[in-house]
Formats: structure tokens, sequence, C-alpha cells
């Protein structure tokens, strides 16, 4: 019997390089940057050269089996075209396939795709091998972006695939009765993922918890975290209103070897900001804030409020910031798109045990998010960081930085 193991927040219930015009020499090449500069097992960004898989200049290679599949010449990520895919009425998906003439080598690698959607959902991009066992990567996009390159991670398995043989690609969006509207898709690649997973452990809003219920667990392996902060909400004094940190624990947290990053300004949702506000100055004077008060390094780094972004947001992250992070999915491979690493937020007990378990097993790259702490999720940090470190002891996990990510980890 084939086992079935779904992964992500997606299943959280189950879980508490060549053109498509040149077919010949695509089956003959790989892409998976695997070569290992350092002799640790961790492939080398800057020495593999990311070329596209497919660039979508040609559609002949696809195969629209379910919905329709055209070329749209108005809007592209790379080279003078995208396709465009949309389910008919009585569809419940869009899915497009590749089936390659002879099997690929993709194992160790990840999907990048740049996608945009006029439906906000999850996009998949579905690898099968010759025995018809397969892996599903996935990435939530937002409506209201443009074409955009997205890093796709882990969501499920089915049986046990042999990514060394992969016979056909599928792309996937499925959809319901009210979100029948068209994405687009691009510049197909596949990044190498470090062989020894790496896990970034995150805190985001910049409240009082992360100092005094977050620090003590993490104190306990000397492990770092970021805390992203919404600046605006940062309390100057113990005896201020609020619940967020206070300004001097805020040094002591960078003090403790914790990065001290962007929620912008005020931690809104900055695709629906009131009136006054704008993208451009809740990221550009969250960034000003963190200079002035001496968190230079980690004015760098940047998480999206609630997870959510469009064009004006991803924008002004990419004018401000080295690094940003949003998304549902873990295990990515070396980023294509630094401004929209992927991460896994608020995992309850079983879902943040099952991904650092993947993490482990897959190897790639896996952020943990958290955002205020109470006595449940508490329970669940100490949990995740316990398991954590037995991972780490067995040298099958390493927790990174964002500064480690920026440097080792990013095209």
């Amino acid at each position: 019997m084939k086992r079935r193991t779904y992964l992500g927040a997606a299943a959280a219930v189950a879980l508490a390089g060549c053109s498509s015009t040149e077919e010949a020499e695509d089956d003959n090449e790989t892409n998976d940057g695997s070569e290992d500069e350092d002799g640790d097992g961790t492939p080398s960004a800057a020495a593999s050269e990311l070329e596209p898989f497919d660039d979508f200049e040609d559609l002949d290679a696809w195969e629209a089996r379910i919905g329709a599949l055209s070329p749209e010449t108005d809007r592209s990520y790379t080279g003078s075209q995208s396709a465009r895919l949309e389910s008919g009425a009585g569809d419940d998906q869009v899915r497009l396939v590749r089936e390659l003439s002879e099997p690929r080598d993709l194992s160790g690698t990840r999907p990048g795709l740049a996608v945009a959607t006029e439906e906000e959902a999850d996009f998949v991009v579905q690898l099968i091998d010759e025995a018809g066992d397969r892996i599903d990567f996935r990435q939530r996009v937002h409506a209201g972006a443009p074409l955009v390159q997205c890093n796709f991670g882990v969501a499920s398995l089915d049986g046990d695939p042999d990514l060394s043989a992969v016979n056909e690609i599928h792309l996937i969006r499925w959809t319901g009765d009210d979100d029948k509207g068209s994405v687009w898709v691009d510049d197909l690649r596949f990044a190498s993922a470090p062989d020894v997973g790496k896990v970034l452990l995150q805190f985001d809003g910049g409240y009082e918890t992360d100092y005094t219920r977050a620090l003590p667990i993490l104190e306990e392996h000397d492990y770092p975290a970021t805390s992203f902060l919404a600046t605006d909400l940062i309390r100057e004094d113990d005896g201020d209103e609020g619940d967020h940190l206070v300004r001097d624990q805020v040094t002591e947290l960078a003090d403790a070897g914790w990065t001290i990053g962007s929620h912008s300004a005020h931690g809104a949702d900055l695709t629906n900001l009131s009136a006054g506000r704008d993208p451009e100055s809740e990221i550009s004077d969250a960034r000003a804030w963190l200079e002035d008060n001496g968190f230079e390094s980690g004015a760098r780094y940047f998480s999206y409020p609630l997870n959510r972004y469009d064009g004006a947001s991803l924008e002004q992250a990419a004018a401000n910031h080295d690094l940003a992070f949003a998304g549902r999915y873990p295990s990515q491979g070396i980023a294509m798109n630094p401004h929209l690493c992927s991460r896994v937020t608020s995992p309850g007990a079983g879902e943040a045990r099952s991904v650092l378990d993947l993490t482990a097993e897959m190897g790639g790259i896996t952020a943990l998010a958290f955002g205020e702490l109470d006595d449940d999720s508490e329970g669940t940090l100490e949990e995740a960081v316990g398991h954590l470190g037995e991972l780490e002891s067995a040298g099958e996990l390493e927790v990174i930085t964002p500064a480690d990510l920026d440097e080792s980890f990013v095209y």
C-alpha cells in the first residue's frame, strides 16, 4: 500500500535548464546546482547558474488536461509571453501537464515559478515518477500582485516518489464555484536545496512575550531567533499601555543574539490599510526606526503582516529590505525570490513537529513563525524547540539566522 503523508499548513488537521522549444537539450541537462564548495553537503548558490527549465515561449510541450491554456503576450515575467490558465464552468481545477521524453533527475531541488492570479489560491507544482508516485510542492499566491517568482515548499507525498526519475510535471490550481479567475505562469526553474535542513525561528509583531516567554525557552538551547517589530507600537517604558515590547527589552533580545527585523510600522495588513497610511511609509518608516535605534543589521529583513502582499507592498519590501518572508509551506530551496521567502506560521504542536521531521528528512529551508504567545502557543514552541534540539544534536538540522540565509542561500 502506498503511504500518503500530508505536510504544511494546508493540512494542519492531519498534522495536528532549457526552453520548452529545446526538448532534446532539456532532457539531457540538469539544473540542480549540486556543486558543493564547502564539502558539507550544502550546494553553493554562487556555484550554480539557475537556468530556466521552461520559459513558456512555446506552449506546445504542455497539455491542458483540465481547463484551457493560451499564450498571454501582455503579461510576462521573462521573455515575450506567459501561459494563461483558465478553468471551465464545471471544473474543480485547472491542470497543465508536461510529459518528459526522458526521465529527469530533479532530486535535491525545489521548484520556483512566476505566478499571478485573479483570486487568492494555493498553486501546485507536482512531480510524478515512472511508477506514478508523486510529490506536491505548493505556495499561496495572493491576488493584486504582479507576475512574480515564488519559492515553493513541500506540501505532500503520495507513495515514495523517485525524484531522480521524474516523468511528468503538473501545474495545478484548484478552483471553487466562486473563484474561477485566470492564473498566469512563467519561468519554471528548479533550485537546489541544502541537504542538511536549515531552520529559522521567527516571531511577528514585537510582542512582549518574545522576551517573557520565548527568550527563556530559546536560551536553554542557545538558539537565535528573529523578532519582527511593529515599530510604532514599541513602548518606551514598562508602564506604558500595550502588550508590545519595551525598548530596553528589544535591546536585551539583540544582546542575546536575536535579529531585530521589521513587521512594518503598525503591523497592519498592507493590502488593506486605513486612510492616511500606505505601504511605502509603513515599510520605510519602520526601517528608519530600526536604523535610528541601533538595529541596522536587522533592518535588512522584513515579514509581511498577516502574510499578505500585493504589488505595492512587494515593491516597497524589495526597495527597503534584502529578505522578506511570506508563504505557507516548509522546506523551500535556495531562494529564487528573496522577497517571498516561505514560512510556516502559527503551527500547532503536531504540525511543528511534522515540518521539522520533513526538513530533517528532505533538507531544504523552513521558517517557523509565531505571533504573540499564550499558554498553548508557548507549549507548542517549547515542544518544537525541544524536538529541534534532538534533530540538531543528531546532525539532521541546523538553526540559522536571516543573515545566514541571505549570505548562503539566495540566488
